[in-house]
């Protein structure tokens, strides 16, 4: 049988590995960037622009990295194809990959957004 002081005892346990849990949980890429860690970041934005009459789309994209030397950046846009032009005006599914390396190790990350593409 448990007394109150146990249970008050395991409650303040839970709330100090909680807290713990918390407070470096959210500091991870922070911790990354400034402690000389890989950290790599892409982001695919709304809306997209059309370019040369629907033969090709220029996606926003933001990145964040401090890869050292070459940085890797692909992507992709799928969309549903009617008639001739490759792109028109609607929605589509965008997907971004970037990939660097620092001194000690290479990575990468990936982002997928339905976008819209405009004019």
């Amino acid at each position: 049988m448990r007394t109150k002081r146990t249970r008050v005892a395991t409650a303040v346990v839970a709330l100090l590995l909680g807290g713990l849990l918390a407070l470096f949980a959210a500091s991870g890429p922070a911790v990354a960037f400034f402690s000389g860690g890989l950290f790599l970041d892409v982001q695919v934005e709304s809306p997209a622009r059309l370019l040369a009459r629907g033969a090709a789309v220029e996606v926003p994209l933001e990145v964040t990295c401090n890869a050292v030397g070459t940085v890797d950046v692909q992507v992709t846009v799928v969309v549903q194809l009617f008639g001739a032009k490759a792109f028109k005006k609607g929605t589509a599914v965008a997907t971004a990959e970037v990939f660097g390396c620092n001194n000690v190790t290479c990575g990468s990350e990936t982002d997928a957004e339905v976008i819209e593409i405009q004019r």
